[in-house]
């Protein structure tokens, strides 16, 4: 249209020139001078109208030029179309990215949009379409195509241009790449989403509130832990909080708000089932620059199983502090420095001092206490052993004397091990303290026992002997006896010396039975020394002559073994003399055992009854034996240091009792000895 005005005012201009340039060279004579003046007139009205058509034209083009500079200057892509949507002009930018001119946008019909991205394309020719259609502005967001067949998005905005009388024009609009843009908000949306995502499936209960505690948001974990909807727990914040832990909860959420400080408690929620189970509440207030709280975040932590396995672990602990306190034992821990950290109750009141002081001042391990508790004699060593052990991780096991509350002194065992976590260093010290005073005293009187013990086994062994050399002798001396007889008869004869004679034989037969007098003596005192016989119970004397034993069992590491009958009928039988035979065997079997080198060794001691008879059996895992019968004679041994005596003594006693001793292998290897004696009816 402006084009259009301005090509009218040039015709218009020329015209007036023209018609001056007729009116002069048409005029007469008489109206020359009045001719060319309205000629001139309007020659120079053309020429003026000219000149500043020009110069409007000229105008308008710096303009235009400047507009083009300007469009073709920014940093989007410029362009214009006319009413009915076609591209009349496109910036170098738009050429540049799409790689088309004006001219080739317009050739497809579509206005450039077949270089929409295909999932925008409807979407965009619509809101184009919708803005032709109502004279609106443009706006759309979509993907446009580069030349090398990439998309980038872009913000496109366009805006009609009417007429005086409200008709469209066309548009100009400009499209932003807002590619960086839009990812990014892209990207955020993605982390809004998996944020989103990673808050409602957390198997942990997040929530929202306001700076005074009114709930904003709760994860669909909430909701489904309490069974119940937002709006519920949002009109009642507390409802599903156990009613003896309100108060509080209230009290601290209170506190927590005005000092802006952290939340942290323990209290009961209401299940969805209706039952209350304990959770471990952690909130913190979001500040604002002003110091003011923004918004609460919280989480909820069911922590039922945790309560549960904390007060069994508590019950437990209160157990063992109990039994720990009231076991006949003094129990301590250490560092793995050695500094003390535990004693039980019954070795501070056994010694009379508190933990504080058994500590020492400043921690100072366990010189206090070796100091205070331990008998001078034993410090230094006691002193050494523990700084060792406490270095090298070695068990400690010693014995020392050790002070009382009183101030007496008792031998107590000390024994320590330290425990070491999953990279084998030292983690701590566990130790038991026993007072062993009684038991070394009756360690004492049993070795006086068993010292007693030996003395008699050896008497009945000199009795044994005794006994032997009386059964060998009788036969020469009854035959001395004899022979003295003979010879007081022949020299009865004459013409001998029948005085001398008879004085000598007699003589020699007086002593004969003297000798034999004495032997018998003899042999009755071995039958009479076994004293009285009574009714008794064998395992009786099995229990006390392993106990006579004990210490010499454990110290041959033989695995001891009984196998005791209960209920056994009585047997009639010299107690003493029973627990000799049983020792004796018992000490048999151990050295039978004594060669064996890291075989199991093994002895057994059974008791039973059957066919009418208590039968015991004292069985050894040794070498065995070469003639189960000639053990028995008298000096008969396979020891190097034996007399050969016990064995005999001991199947004499058993003879004597009415019962049997023998001897068999024993399966895989070893022996088994076996006396059988009769009940006390018999």
């Amino acid at each position: 249209m402006l084009i259009k005005r301005r090509q009218v005012a040039v015709a218009i201009a020329l015209l007036l020139i023209v018609v001056g340039a007729l009116i002069v060279f048409l005029s007469s004579d008489g109206f020359a001078s009045i001719a060319r003046s309205a000629a001139f007139l309007l020659c120079a009205l053309g020429a003026f109208w000219l000149v500043n058509i020009w110069r409007a034209r000229a105008a308008a083009d710096q303009h235009l030029n400047d507009a083009k500079l300007i469009v073709e200057s920014m940093p989007g892509l410029g362009w214009a179309t006319d009413a009915k949507g076609n591209f009349v002009y496109v910036n170098p930018s738009v050429v540049e990215y799409v790689g088309k001119r004006t001219d080739e946008f317009n050739a497809t019909g579509r206005t450039g949009l077949e270089a929409v991205h295909p999932d925008e394309a409807e979407r965009v020719t619509e809101a184009w379409l919708t803005s032709m259609r109502t004279g609106t502005s443009f706006e759309s967001i979509h993907r446009i195509k580069r030349s090398d067949g990439e998309y980038r998005w872009f913000h496109a905005y366009g805006r009609p241009h009417v007429d005086k009388e409200g008709n469209t024009l066309g548009w100009f609009g400009t499209t932003i790449d807002i590619d960086e843009k839009k990812r990014a908000e892209q990207r955020l949306e993605d982390s809004e989403r998996q944020l989103q995502t990673l808050i409602d499936t957390m198997p942990v209960m997040i929530w929202c509130a306001s700076p005074s505690g009114v709930p904003i948001y709760q994860n669909p974990k909430t909701l489904e832990y309490l069974g119940a909807t937002f709006e519920e727990i949002r009109a009642n914040n507390f409802g599903v909080v156990h009613r003896d832990d309100v108060e509080g909860f209230q009290s601290a959420w209170a506190a927590c708000v005005e000092r802006k400080a952290s939340l942290s408690l323990v209290c009961r929620l209401r299940y969805k089932d209706g039952t209350y189970r304990w959770n471990r509440i952690d909130a913190a207030p979001l500040l604002g620059e002003d110091g003011e709280i923004i918004e609460w975040y919280g989480t909820n932590v069911d922590i039922e199983e945790l309560h549960r396995t904390q007060e069994e672990l508590r019950a437990n602990a209160d157990r063992l502090r109990l039994m720990l306190d009231t076991l006949p034992a003094f129990v301590w821990c250490a560092s793995p420095e050695g500094q003390p950290t535990y004693f039980n109750e019954p070795l501070m009141k056994y010694s009379g001092v508190t933990l504080e002081e058994l500590r020492g001042v400043n921690g100072s391990g366990f010189a206090p206490m070796i100091s205070s508790l331990v008998h001078p004699a034993d410090a230094p060593f006691l002193r050494h052993r523990f700084e060792q052990s406490f270095k090298s991780g070695e068990p400690i096991a010693l014995k020392y004397r050790h002070r009382l509350a009183n101030g007496q002194y008792h031998l107590v065992d000390c024994r320590a091990r330290v425990l070491r976590d999953c990279q084998s260093r030292l983690f701590q010290w566990y130790g038991v303290i026993v007072d062993v005073e009684e038991e070394t005293q009756a360690q004492a009187q049993l070795q006086k026992a068993q010292h007693q013990l030996e003395l008699a086994a050896r008497a009945a062994s000199l009795s044994e002997l005794s006994a032997s050399i009386a059964h060998e002798l009788n036969q020469p001396l009854v035959a001395v006896v004899t022979n003295s007889s003979a010879t007081e008869s022949w020299l009865s004869a004459k013409p001998p010396n029948i005085d001398r004679a008879k004085y000598s034989a007699r003589k020699a037969a007086d002593a004969a039975n003297d000798a034999g007098e004495v032997i018998s003596r003899i042999k009755a005192l071995f039958r009479q020394s076994g004293g009285v016989k009574s009714p008794g119970n064998i395992n009786e004397v099995i229990e006390e002559a392993c106990t006579l034993l004990r210490e010499r069992i454990s110290g041959s590491k033989c695995d001891l073994r009984t196998r005791l009958e209960p209920d056994l009928p009585t047997a009639n039988f010299d107690r003493g003399l029973i627990l000799q035979v049983l020792v004796n065997l018992i000490q048999n079997a151990m050295d039978a055992m004594a060669t064996l080198n890291g075989a199991i060794r093994l002895l057994e001691i059974r008791s039973r009854f059957d066919d009418g008879t208590i039968l015991v059996d004292v069985r050894d895992s040794g070498v065995g034996l070469h003639d189960n019968e000639k053990i028995f004679e008298p000096f008969y041994t396979t020891k190097h240091n034996g007399m050969g005596i016990g064995l005999s003594i001991c199947r004499s006693i058993v003879g004597a009792h009415a019962g049997k001793l023998w001897a068999s292998p024993a399966e895989p290897t070893g022996a088994v000895f076996s006396f059988a004696l009769p009940l006390s009816g018999e």
